[in-house]
């Protein structure tokens, strides 16, 4: 609607300019020549700076122009007056078309410099925006990754933290452990020294008296000497079978000759004999002889939890299951008893029992699992790869 009503006003603007022109040109051939009329002219120019066309003003005063010297020719003349007055004052009408038109370049130029570097600015402002809109980018980009690294450094900070604290635990558990083994040990050696002077010794050297004694009396009634003679051999099978249990406590012997499910088998055996605990034991055997250094750990952590059960958990029931696969074996010791909580014992390093048996599992390269809560009863679970270069029994 606004482009069709300035459209319609540049078109009546033209004509009133056209109309203009021709009334004007019509007044100068009536008119003598000499009269200034001709700078009526300058006034048609001025509205043609109105159009939208640029050109507009240029032709209107070139038309304009050719008008005004066609009156030269075409105007009538006043006698007495020369010729030059009426060039004259033509040449003064042209003055006055074409000053406008000067004026209206000098503006124009003036206006397409000053857009020219309207434009200018506004490409270097743009640019400059552009610049800084990357250079922020590369910013933002900047200090993301910084705090991406910084957080990176904290948590790889955090987590050697953490791995120098299990180290420096590790180190604790270990001289703890080292030195509940010394003094473990030393007991053992001397219980055994005990038990060897106290028990063994005496009962040989009574057995010895009894054979110099039956020695010097070989005069004596036959039946007697055979009923002393059957007493001291059964005196040295005593002291034989509690040799060989004493040995067997050492190194089971089991182990050797009938492989490691019988040998659990004897040990949960012995232990319900003894405690009277109900015990169950589940076994898969192995399709093939399993390698030594599993074999003693597993039997070992298996004597260590049927000794903390009997003298700490109060159980009344004890599950026991023993799976030999083809790559993998593993054992679990399930008791009802008065249980413990495993969190603080695992953050105080626990006691020699368990100490021992995690050793012994890490140095087979298996892992060794308790869980355990108070009056839920406790349960071990041991697994151990098997390596296909590992010596065999």
């Amino acid at each position: 609607m606004k482009d069709d009503m300035g459209h319609n006003t540049n078109r009546r603007l033209l004509l009133t300019i056209v109309g203009l022109g021709i009334g004007l040109f019509c007044l100068d051939l009536y008119l003598p020549l000499g009269v200034g009329n001709g700078v009526l002219y300058g006034g048609l120019v001025i509205l043609s700076f109105l159009l939208p066309n640029r050109k507009g003003p240029l032709i209107t005063a070139a038309v304009c122009s050719v008008l005004s010297l066609a009156d030269v020719i075409l105007s009538p003349t006043i006698e007495g007056v020369p010729l030059w007055m009426g060039v004259s004052s033509r040449l003064f009408s042209l003055t006055a078309i074409w000053l406008p038109v000067l004026f209206f370049l000098h503006q124009r130029r003036a206006e397409d410099a000053l857009r020219q570097a309207h434009d200018d600015l506004e490409a270097r402002v743009q640019a400059r925006t552009q610049e800084l809109a990357t250079a922020n980018q590369a910013l933002v980009t900047e200090i993301t990754e910084r705090l991406e690294t910084e957080r990176s450094l904290r948590a790889s900070e955090a987590v050697l933290q953490a791995s120098q604290r299990e180290l420096h635990q590790s180190r604790e558990d270990l001289r703890a452990l080292a030195g509940q083994l010394l003094t473990a040990q030393e007991e053992d050696r001397r219980r055994i020294s005990r038990d060897l002077h106290d028990d063994i010794n005496q009962r040989l050297a009574m057995l010895s008296m009894d054979l110099r004694r039956m020695e010097k009396d070989l005069s004596s009634d036959p039946e007697h000497l055979r009923n002393e003679i059957r007493r001291v051999s059964e005196h040295l099978t005593a002291v034989s079978d509690d040799v060989r249990q004493m040995a067997y406590r050492f190194h089971p012997s089991i182990l050797d000759d009938l492989g490691l499910v019988k040998a659990v088998r004897r040990l949960v055996d012995d232990f319900s004999t003894r405690t009277g605990i109900t015990s169950t034991y589940v076994h898969k055997d192995p399709l093939t002889a399993l390698p030594a250094e599993p074999t003693i750990c597993l039997y070992r952590v298996m004597q260590e939890s049927l000794s903390n059960i009997a003298r700490h958990a109060q159980a009344s029931q004890v599950e026991v299951e023993l799976i030999c696969e083809d790559d993998v074996v593993s054992l679990s010791v399930r008791d009802n008893g008065v249980g413990f909580d495993a969190g603080h014992l695992a953050h105080t390093g626990g006691h020699l029992g368990l100490l021992s048996m995690r050793e012994r599992v890490r140095l087979a390269k298996g892992t060794l699992e308790v869980e355990s809560a108070p009056m839920q009863g406790t349960q071990i679970r041991v697994e151990i790869s098997l390596g296909s270069g590992a010596r065999h029994v």
